[in-house]
């Protein structure tokens, strides 16, 4: 089956014990929404998203072996 190494940042990472990044078993095709779902990711905590270090949308199809990068919101001031 095909995997992506999911690397989420900062408070995201709670979601996944705290690891720097996990692999996930994906289906061809499966967007970048249905992976962080698979996790158990808020969608709404997701603010930015990379693909094979390009940006990338929630929409995105994914086909294995890509690394997905994604991001909260990133507060400041």
């Amino acid at each position: 089956m095909p995997q992506v190494q999911v690397q989420l940042y900062a408070a995201l990472r709670e979601y996944v014990g705290r690891a720097p990044s996990v692999q996930v078993d994906i289906a061809p095709g499966q967007t970048v929404r249905q992976v962080l779902e698979q996790l158990g990711v808020p969608i709404d905590k997701a603010r930015i998203i990379f693909v094979n270090a390009r940006a990338a949308g929630l929409d995105d199809p994914l086909q294995g072996g890509e690394q997905l990068g994604v991001f909260p919101a990133i507060g400041g001031g």
